[in-house]
């Protein structure tokens, strides 16, 4: 397990207007989870199983594909799944931590849903499929 990955990942911070961007989590026990949304409403979030076989490689097997819709209910984002699948694809690639803990991938985790560079979000996140309404 690469300790220095465990965390949650953010692009938006590299491109704060942009109209969608993507999140990465990577837990202690290996699981994890990419968050994709757009200012349309739509979300995916891919849960994986990860593990960094090299220094400056990572494997992540693909488990479940979620997409749907999210919306404001006050200050609250809630997130309406409208379709779940199990999957199973195999992703290697590599990374990279630069400057300011920058993670750089050398390719998008999820082809096209997927950013490439990422800056650690101290707070932290959740996958929001699993919590809420």
């Amino acid at each position: 397990m690469e300790a220095r990955l465990v965390g949650y990942w953010s692009e938006s911070p590299l491109d704060p207007g942009s109209p969608e961007y993507t999140e990465l989590g990577f837990r202690a026990d290996g699981t994890g989870w990419q968050y994709w949304t757009s200012w349309s409403s739509a979300f995916a979030v891919h849960r994986f199983d990860w593990h960094s076989p090299g220094p400056g490689r990572l494997t992540a097997r693909l488990r479940m594909a979620i997409d749907g819709a999210w919306s404001l209910h006050g200050s609250d984002v809630r997130h309406r799944v409208e379709r779940r699948e199990h999957v199973d694809t195999l992703v290697e690639l590599a990374w990279e931590l630069g400057p300011d803990r920058q993670l750089t991938l050398d390719r998008a985790l999820v082809d096209v849903l997927g950013g490439t560079q990422f800056l650690p979000v101290a707070a932290g996140g959740d996958d929001p499929t699993l919590t809420g309404p």
